[in-house]
């Protein structure tokens, strides 16, 4: 009888000891911050484009950062990957989503199809962007290199941006305008 009565005993200790350090791990949570990607409204008039719509089709973002983590390239080849700094999504829809709206408000309107829109009938012209950098540090910066083929033809694109700080609100803001200035380049493209 005595031995049953320490085995409760015992079995009921461990379950407390269990609560008590599942309690204490749920309230020493870190919270987790998240961002996202702004349009950004071009600074010049709108490009007289006419003709056949473009759509982007596909992105390819670099191994390792189509992630929801917010990554930044540290020394030595290294990346720090923040757990608790967090993209709404993942990297590659916030991306394209964000890529193809500030396209559309720098050509004439129906000149894109944007993310979600059917396609029209008849013809339309696809884009595809590969990613081969798209990120921030090691020093201030953030850094797209980037290859857009449209009709057959690549174009090459490499933008270099300065950022107050590797924080993550300057991160994010970044690459907003790292992507606005693609757009720029890439509707000058698509111009007359």
């Amino acid at each position: 009888m005595k031995a049953e009565g320490r085995r409760q005993k015992a079995e009921v200790s461990v379950v407390l000891l269990s609560l008590v350090v599942t309690g204490c791990s749920f309230f020493s949570r870190t919270k987790s911050n998240f961002y996202s990607l702004e349009r950004i409204a071009p600074t010049t008039a709108v490009v007289a484009a006419r003709g056949v719509p473009v759509a982007i089709d596909s992105i390819e973002m670099p191994p390792g950062f189509d992630r929801k983590d917010i990554v930044v390239r540290k020394a030595n080849h290294q990346l720090d990957v923040r757990g608790t700094e967090q993209w709404t999504a993942s990297l590659e829809p916030m991306v394209l989503h964000t890529l193809a709206f500030d396209l559309a408000s720098r050509l004439p309107e129906g000149m894109v199809i944007l993310p979600g829109q059917l396609k029209p009938a008849g013809m339309t012209r696809s884009i595809s962007v590969v990613f081969g950098e798209f990120a921030a540090g090691p020093d201030a910066n953030v850094t797209l290199d980037a290859r857009w083929t449209l009709n057959n033809v690549t174009h090459a694109e490499r933008i270099e941006l300065p950022i107050a700080s590797l924080d993550s609100a300057n991160i994010a803001d970044g690459f907003s305008r790292a992507l606005a200035q693609l757009a720029d380049r890439m509707a000058a493209q698509l111009g007359p």
